[in-house]
């Protein structure tokens, strides 16, 4: 797996080895952003989501929320189904340390949240349950962590409005 081979060394040690896995990881998603050929998503959110839940550094899940912002946008019909996968994820993310990739997550909720219009400007029902997906999990969240809630509510509710 080339994705989960360059996420690893992102947040490697040596200053020239990350150097060179973000230059990689950059253009490999420039890549995979331009192609009109069909490729895998299960394995490519499997990898995603493995990296934020197990990795503990920011580089590493700012790649990863920044592949799973340009899917979402790239693919959002396909990506659809593989919501209920990413939220608890994403939401576990939103208690971050970093505000970067609180706001990196929040882009990628956003995406999620908005629904795609058709021509006459409706959206679709599903798309509207996927937005009162998000918002119940960020309360739910909320009503289990006041800390979270006290530190960054304002910030998470401030940029997802």
């Amino acid at each position: 797996d080339i994705l989960g081979a360059i996420m690893c060394c992102i947040s490697d040690g040596e200053v020239e080895i990350r150097m060179v896995a973000e230059r990689t990881n950059d253009d490999l998603l420039s890549l995979v952003k331009k192609t009109s050929s069909p490729f895998e998503l299960r394995s490519l959110l499997r990898t995603l989501i493995n990296e934020l839940m197990n990795k503990d550094d920011v580089p590493t899940k700012m790649a990863a929320l920044g592949w799973i912002n340009m899917l979402m946008e790239k693919r959002k019909v396909d990506m659809n189904s593989f919501v209920e996968e990413l939220l608890p994820v994403l939401i576990r993310t939103l208690s971050d340390p970093s505000d970067a990739v609180v706001l990196l997550n929040l882009q990628v909720l956003s995406r999620i949240s908005l629904a795609q219009r058709d021509e006459k400007g409706n959206a679709e029902e599903s798309e509207e349950k996927q937005f009162e997906l998000v918002l119940n999990a960020i309360l739910s969240l909320f009503a289990k962590d006041r800390q979270l809630l006290e530190t960054r509510g304002s910030l998470i509710i401030r940029k997802l409005c």
